[in-house]
């Protein structure tokens, strides 16, 4: 008997290692084919048959090469190509590649290709297939990203230059080497970028303190740097620096370099007109306020307006004529602010800036917000404003208010008149004076004759003579009467002794002493069926309601009535006297209580009177508290009617 222990034991290890090698054969991400030296299969792994999708038929038993060759070379977009390599591979057994075998389905694998060995015997050959198609595509993407970067990196306008913590050049475009001028074999990537920084020096106005500032610049800090680079030629750069990094970690320095000459000229050009700007502006200011100085203390309006009729300046005098002020003024259109007269205003000023030519000493007379309801009077003038080129760029405007010498001129003709009038006046007084005092006094002295002549004859006096010349003394007595109550009036002197008075009573008796002088004209009386009660003068009274009987006696035609009423209402009593004479032309109706007024319809001849009984009357009655007026139309007679204040 044959003790096979060791062989048993070595047969199991054996298999244990191949099913150890099949396990990891199987579980590895490429692809694998072996093939014998007669080009017959002999392994693969399940990676290998998912890669190509091979059926399990086609790979059981004794696979067929040529069939499995043709179902890989049906998948392939170079079928040609892909079976020349593997020609190619085994023509040389000891041959080793790598290359790419893309699939008609957009896939791509890495083949590797190697002899297979027994020892140093080659048996076969082994193939392997990796997916690279992700992999590819990411590094197809990448490169596109890279060469976008690339393109935007030799695009921009700035020059970028970037160097490794070890100072050797890793990266640079077009723009800098552009802006430096440096040629392109001091410009390699990983030389020493000192032999660059020695090619640039030269080139600006501070070498020294260049490459000083660049050896500041490479030591590895976080550090961000700007400044400026002045070349020879007058260029300037503006230069930043910046450190690179990779992650969190610093792995060299981006320098960019900008060109700003034309920027700094720009900015320093910029300055020297800001600065001229400011100088003007200030001069303009001055000449600004020295113009506002002389427009604010002028007497006068004075204002400048643009094309466009806005106001520019204005002084407070011509603003207040506006109702406005100086600031609420300037920016705003004439139009706006004299809305009541810029239809009148507008049109010249236009005139004279078309024409040039101005338009002086142009009176006015209108209304202005600051004093509505009040009619002012102006001269205003307007001048074209030029430059010194002569283009018309606005309007200047003068008012000067005239308003008082108006007034004053207004005034004086007033004052002219009224002493024209009281020259014509004091003629006429004395004139109706003369009169009034002489036509009684002709028939007293004739009285008197006669009296004289029957008394030296020893005849007796008949009582009629006596009592005409008393008559006529009476009349005398009444027109000095009235002169001294005008002047007590003037003068403030008149006195009144008032007491409690019945109107009814009062009326009565002035009518009984008032009939016998009035034979020819019938007076009616109309009376209060209440009694009426006033505090007053009963003389004065008494003159009042006389005056205005004797002027209805003297106005009215023969036997024309003359009536007499007398009402209460309310808390007046109104006394009333019509008659049917001349009447009184209603222009002069307001004149009629004026001192020594005659109406043109009443001349002396035809009606005595010194006009000085209404003139009394008013004064009386207003004294009492009441007031009088007169009703009346021309030819149709008048009415005089006036009030008094009744007790309860």
């Amino acid at each position: 008997m044959v003790d096979v222990t060791e062989q048993r034991q070595a047969r199991e290890k054996l298999e244990q290692t191949v099913s150890l090698l099949r396990a990891t054969f199987d579980s590895i991400t490429d692809g694998v084919l072996v093939v014998s030296k007669e080009q017959r299969l002999t392994a693969y792994n399940k990676r290998f048959q998912q890669l190509w999708e091979f059926p399990d038929d086609a790979l059981q038993g004794a696979p067929d090469t040529q069939k499995s060759l043709e179902i890989a070379l049906a998948q392939v977009k170079d079928p040609e190509r892909f079976s020349a390599r593997i020609r190619e591979m085994y023509s040389d057994p000891d041959m080793e590649g790598v290359d790419i075998v893309e699939l008609r389905n957009g896939r791509v694998f890495e083949r590797t290709s190697m002899p297979q060995r027994l020892g140093s015997t080659i048996i076969g050959r082994i193939w392997s297939y990796r997916d690279i198609t992700e992999e590819r595509r990411a590094r197809e993407k990448l490169e596109r990203a890279a060469s976008v970067l690339r393109a935007t990196f030799d695009s921009i306008g700035d020059g970028v230059i970037v160097v490794d913590t070890n100072q050797r050049l890793t990266a640079y475009n077009k723009r800098f080497q552009q802006l430096w001028g440096l040629p392109d074999d001091v410009l390699l990537v990983n030389m020493d970028v000192t032999k660059a920084v020695t090619a640039a020096a030269p080139l600006v106005k501070d070498p020294e303190r260049f490459i000083t500032r660049l050896h500041e610049m490479f030591v590895v800090s976080d550090q961000v740097y700007v400044d400026t680079v002045e070349f020879l030629d007058g260029r300037i750069l503006e230069r930043t620096s910046l450190p690179q990094r990779l992650g969190s970690t610093i792995i060299g320095r981006v320098w960019s370099y900008r060109d700003v000459t034309e920027e700094r000229h720009a900015k320093a050009e910029q300055e020297r007109l800001f600065a001229a700007e400011q100088n003007a502006r200030e001069q303009m200011e001055e000449s600004f306020a020295l113009l506002d100085t002389f427009l604010n203390n002028a007497p006068i309006g004075l204002g400048f307006l643009g094309r466009d009729l806005r106001f520019i300046r204005t002084n407070d005098a011509l603003a207040a004529l506006h109702g406005k002020t100086r600031e609420e003024e300037v920016g705003r259109e004439l139009r706006e602010m004299t809305p009541y007269a810029a239809s009148t205003i507008e049109p010249l000023m236009r005139r004279v800036m078309e024409t040039g030519e101005p338009v002086i000493g142009l009176d006015m007379a209108l209304e202005v917000p600051a004093t509505p309801g009040q009619l002012r009077y102006w001269r205003v003038s307007y001048y074209p404003v030029r430059m010194k080129s002569g283009k018309v760029v606005g309007v200047g405007a003068v008012v000067v208010e005239l308003t008082q010498e108006r007034l004053a001129q207004v005034e004086r003709e007033r004052l002219l008149r009224e002493a024209h009038e009281a020259i014509r006046i004091r003629d006429d007084f004395l004139s109706i004076a003369s009169h009034e005092l002489k036509t009684p006094l002709t028939p007293i002295k004739l009285h008197l004759q006669r009296l004289e002549q029957r008394c030296a004859a020893g005849q007796p006096v008949p009582p009629q003579l006596a009592q005409k010349a008393l008559t006529q003394v009476e009349r005398l007595t009444g027109v000095i009467s009235d002169m001294l109550d005008s002047s007590q009036i003037e003068a403030g002197l008149l006195e009144l002794e008032r007491e409690r008075l019945s109107l009814q009573e009062l009326i009565r008796e002035v009518l009984a002493d008032f009939r016998p002088r009035s034979l020819h004209h019938p007076l009616e009386y109309e009376e209060y069926g209440e009694e009426l009660v006033v505090q007053g003068d009963r003389g004065r009274l008494q003159q009042v309601l006389t005056n205005l009987l004797e002027n209805a006696r003297k106005y009215s035609p023969q036997k024309g009535p003359i009536r007499v009423a007398l009402t209460g209402k309310g808390a007046e009593a109104i006394v009333s006297v019509a008659d049917s004479g001349i009447g009184i032309p209603a222009d002069q109706q307001a004149h009629l209580f004026e001192r020594f007024f005659r109406a043109r319809n009443a001349p002396v001849s035809g009606f005595g009177g010194l006009g000085l009984g209404l003139y009394i009357s008013r004064h009386l009655v207003e004294r009492h508290g009441g007031r009088i007026w007169v009703e009346s139309e021309t030819g149709q007679g008048a009415t005089f009617r006036f009030t008094l204040p009744v007790e309860d």
